[in-house]
C-alpha cells in the first residue's frame, strides 16, 4: 500500500477537512514537521527524503499538502492509475490565463525556454501535489540538493519545472488530471474557486477538458475550499478554516517577494526543450 506524506509544522487552513476526506476514504496519512519550524520548501523536501530513506524502491509514496487538499477516493485507484500513467515522478498540474502564466514563468521557469503545450492546456507544473515510487524519489530529490544546490529555502517548484522543461529526468505532469486537478480562485479578495472545466458527479468531480476523474482536488492557490466541500458533502463544520487568512497572506507575501528578487538564471541548466505531449 503507498502512503500519502504531508508535510504541517501546525494546524492551519483547511487541515482538519483534509484529515476527514483521508478518513472518508480509510487513508492513514503520514504527517511530517509537526512542531518543528518551517524552514522553506527545500526544507520539505529533505524531511521527506530522510522519512523515505529506508523505504522500499518500489513502494508507491504521494507528496500532498495538508492545508488545501481533498481526497476523493481512496489509495487502490490512485494507484492504479500512476501505474498506468507510467511516469517515474509526476507533479499537479496548473491551467493559467495569460496573466498568471507571465508571472508563473517569472517566479519559477529560470530555462529562458517556453512551456511545453498539453493537449488539455494544464501546461505548467505544482509541486503542491506529486507521486513516485520510493527509489525514484530519493534519486530525484539526491539531484536537487547535489546538482541543483538546493538548500532548506529554496523553491522546490521553481528546480523541477527546470528539469520538467528541460526534460533532464523522468519529471512529468498529470496534463490529464487523472489524480490530481489543481484548483485556483476567480479574483484576490473573495477567493472563490475557479470551477472551469469541473462537474460535480456522485460525490466526486469530472474534468470535463480531459474527461478524467481526478482523485485529488488542491486549491494550489488558496482558493475558498467551503462551499466546494459542502458540495462533495462535508460537514459545514468540518469546512472552517483555521487561521486561514493568517496563512494566505503569509504565503502572499512569500511569492511576492519570490517576484521582486532579481532575475538571476544561475541554475545548470543542460539539454534540449524536446518534449513532446
Amino acid at each position: 500500500m503507498s502512503k500519502v506524506l504531508a508535510f504541517a509544522t501546525e494546524k492551519q487552513a483547511y487541515f482538519d477537512l483534509f484529515i476527514e476526506s483521508c478518513n472518508r476514504h480509510n487513508i492513514n496519512p503520514v504527517i511530517l514537521g509537526w512542531g518543528k519550524k518551517w524552514i522553506g520548501f527545500g526544507g520539505k523536501m529533505m524531511t521527506i527524503r530522510e522519512y523515505i530513506d529506508d523505504l522500499p524502491d518500489d513502494e508507491i509514496i504521494m507528496s500532498v499538502d495538508p492545508f488545501d487538499v481533498i481526497f476523493l477516493c481512496g489509495l487502490d485507484e490512485i494507484e492504479h492509475k500512476f501505474k498506468n500513467i507510467k511516469a517515474s515522478f509526476l507533479c499537479g498540474a496548473l491551467n493559467l490565463n495569460f496573466f498568471n502564466a507571465i508571472v508563473y514563468n517569472y517566479e519559477f521557469n529560470k530555462t529562458r525556454k517556453k512551456t511545453p503545450r498539453t493537449l488539455t492546456n494544464y501546461n505548467f507544473l505544482n509541486t503542491g501535489t506529486w507521486i513516485s515510487r520510493a527509489g525514484y524519489a530519493r534519486f530525484i530529490i539526491d539531484e536537487l540538493v547535489g546538482k541543483y544546490q538546493m538548500n532548506g529555502t529554496s523553491m522546490d517548484q521553481q528546480l523541477l519545472t527546470g528539469i520538467y522543461i528541460q526534460n533532464s529526468y523522468s519529471v512529468d505532469i498529470d496534463w490529464n488530471c487523472e489524480i490530481f486537478h489543481n484548483l485556483l480562485f476567480k479574483d484576490f479578495i473573495t477567493r472563490r474557486p475557479d470551477l472551469k472545466d469541473l462537474q460535480f458527479y456522485d460525490g466526486r468531480v469530472i474534468n470535463t477538458a480531459s474527461d478524467s476523474k481526478p482523485c485529488i482536488l488542491h486549491a494550489s492557490g488558496n482558493a475558498d475550499l467551503k462551499k466546494l466541500a459542502i458540495r462533495l458533502g462535508y460537514d459545514p463544520e468540518i469546512t472552517v478554516p483555521v487561521n486561514d487568512n493568517i496563512y494566505f497572506w503569509k504565503k502572499s507575501l512569500f511569492h511576492i517577494g519570490q517576484l521582486l528578487k532579481p532575475y538571476r538564471n544561475f541554475m545548470p541548466w543542460n539539454g534540449q526543450n524536446n518534449r513532446q505531449n
